[in-house]
């Protein structure tokens, strides 16, 4: 399931020297720091957890979302995502946040011990020279499927293709989120490039390119309504093809066969964008931009669905044209 707060409903929540100003908050005049606490939100039993927020920050100012969960009748302390600033000014989080009730990563909380959580808190605060912050949102395992809405059996043409391998950027291996998320930018008409976008996406406290959340939040720099979602089933990213918005997902997969026609094996996680869906000889075949490719011309490729969906984690980036 979904909760997302954003626009002039972020100043709902308790702040402190913050105001609302059209859509988003910011600090008030002449404050340096604020902060905005959600109250404590009921939610349907989960396992995982991912958060996303979407700012406007430079590297004078920054914002820093935390969050706690409940699991059973006990709270976890806030476990902070990151100091947020973007352009590469970010300050990571490099210190292990996992106790006994949680596993914490860059991307997402798990529930340990085979228990659910409950309740989620967020806190957000702000630093610097007027921080913008324009939505919250956090994503977990719990929900109910989606029902197919729309024709999905087509390919958005229009995505560039771009090949992480091919780029020249010197970790070209690493950078398979930065370049789907910038195939992704360029087809909503944002004027980045990657060698930007890896700069901008790169978690320097766990020195990766692959956080879901600060990728998001980069793309919520440039003006798109982003954040990352767990689904339920495929339907969710048939639907979003079907309106015509590609999708950055995550798939895993310990052996080259399990995906007909991979580049490789993706042990440690890949990013790629769902461009279409089309039926061959009978069978379903998902369209995708794969960045793990050899050339720009190679990145167009055709898996089949079944083995695609066996190795995708479900999570996705939902990224639209939002607010500026």
């Amino acid at each position: 399931m979904d909760w997302i707060c954003e626009g002039r409903e972020l100043y709902e929540n308790e702040v402190e020297n913050l105001v609302i100003s059209g859509d988003y908050l910011k600090l008030a005049q002449n404050c340096t720091e604020g902060y905005l606490v959600t109250p404590v939100i009921d939610v349907s039993e989960f396992t995982e957890i991912s958060p996303s927020w979407n700012s406007k920050t430079n590297k004078e100012n920054s914002v820093e979302l935390l969050i706690r969960l409940k699991i059973v009748e006990d709270w976890t302390q806030y476990i902070s995502y990151g100091i947020w600033s973007t352009d590469g000014n970010n300050i990571g989080i490099k210190e292990d946040q996992s106790n006994e009730l949680v596993k914490v990563t860059t991307d997402r909380i798990f529930v340990n011990n085979n228990k659910f959580a409950d309740a989620v808190q967020i806190k957000v605060i702000f630093r610097g020279n007027n921080p913008i912050l324009k939505l919250i949102a956090f994503s977990t395992d719990a929900g109910v499927e989606e029902e197919i809405e729309g024709d999905y059996l087509k390919i958005i043409n229009d995505v560039p293709m771009i090949s992480q391998l091919a780029s020249g950027h010197k970790d070209s291996h690493s950078i398979c989120s930065p370049t789907s998320l910038t195939m992704a930018l360029k087809y909503h008409g944002i004027k980045v490039e990657l060698e930007d976008v890896t700069k901008g996406t790169f978690d320097t406290g766990s020195e990766l390119y692959g956080n879901w959340p600060q990728n998001v939040a980069y793309a919520g720099e440039q003006g798109m309504r982003a954040y990352t979602k767990k689904c339920v089933s495929i339907n969710t990213v048939k639907n979003l093809i079907a309106h015509n918005i590609p999708v950055v997902a995550s798939v895993v997969s310990k052996d080259k066969e399990a995906l007909d026609g991979a580049i490789s094996a993706f042990p440690s996680g890949h990013l790629m964008v769902v461009v279409g869906f089309q039926m061959i000889d009978g069978i379903e075949y998902i369209v995708v931009n794969d960045p793990a490719a050899n050339s720009d011309e190679g990145v167009r490729k055709n898996y089949k669905l079944d083995q695609w969906i066996k190795v995708w984690r479900h999570y996705i980036y939902v990224i639209t044209p939002g607010n500026n």
